[in-house]
Order: structure tokens, then C-alpha cells, then sequence
């Protein structure tokens, strides 16, 4: 299986990829959500905004989804992070992985005490979104 650099142009298809193919298995038309991670201090070589940040994002609504590189300003959540510090937990899979998803959630808790990694806006949204779940797990088996 390829694995491709996080958040990369690639990576980023492996993300429509599954979003699209799970959106077309479930009735999304009353769905109306938007979520994005925006990333600082990113590789040169997949840096999509000013200032070395890169960013992915989805969006559901009327009907129809959208994934994207780069960032949105309108996302109804938003987790922006230094990129080097999430790397590790991008490659972490969860599944089956009870210790590792321990250890994630510390490096999570951490990085926002320092202040690489925050939150914003209103994940709620998501809730309706229970069928990505296994997201995650899909981009950390493909993330280089």
C-alpha cells in the first residue's frame, strides 16, 4: 500500500477517496457540515497558503461533498496545529491500538498545553458525520 507525506496533494486524494465513497453510501442530504485542519510550519513542498501553512478540509451540503488542500475560513471546526507535532499522531492508527490511542490523546492534551495545537469553532456539526469515523485510521495506514 503507497503511503504518501501528510497532508500532501496525494494524501489529501486517499482523503476524497474515502469520504466520497462512505458520503455515496449514506444519505447525506440533510447533512450541512464543514471541517478543516490547518497546519503551520509545513514542508515547503506541500505548503497550499501564505506563510508555510497547508491544510485539508471536507464540506457536506445540499446533497454533495467537497474535499479539498488547502484551508477555509468558514469550516464550522477548524484544528490548527504545528505540523511536525501531529505528524506522529497522523501515522498513529487507533484501531486495535488501545495504548497508542492513549499515548495520542496525551500528545493532544500536551500540544494544546503548549500551545501547538488548538481548536476552533463548533464541532457539533460532526455528529452527523458518524460514518467517517474510520477516517482517521484509513489516512494513518497511508500517511508516509
Amino acid at each position: 500500500m503507497e503511503k504518501y507525506p501528510f497532508c500532501s496533494a496525494a494524501w489529501v486524494g486517499v482523503a476524497r477517496d474515502y469520504i466520497e465513497s462512505q458520503c455515496a453510501e449514506h444519505d447525506i442530504s440533510d447533512i450541512t457540515t464543514a471541517f478543516c485542519e490547518k497546519f503551520t510550519n509545513a514542508p515547503n513542498d506541500i505548503v497550499t497558503e501564505a506563510d508555510g501553512i497547508t491544510g485539508w478540509y471536507f464540506r457536506i451540503a445540499g446533497g454533495k461533498v467537497e474535499v479539498g488542500h488547502g484551508v477555509i475560513e468558514d469550516a464550522d471546526a477548524t484544528i490548527v496545529a504545528d505540523y511536525d507535532t501531529v505528524v506522529p499522531l497522523a501515522r498513529t492508527v487507533f484501531e486495535g491500538n488501545p495504548d497508542g490511542a492513549a499515548a495520542a490523546q496525551k500528545a493532544v492534551e500536551a500540544a494544546m498545553a503548549e500551545g501547538k495545537m488548538r481548536r476552533e469553532g463548533n464541532a457539533d456539526g460532526m455528529g452527523a458525520t458518524p460514518f467517517l469515523a474510520g477516517l482517521h485510521d484509513v489516512l494513518a495506514r497511508r500517511t508516509a
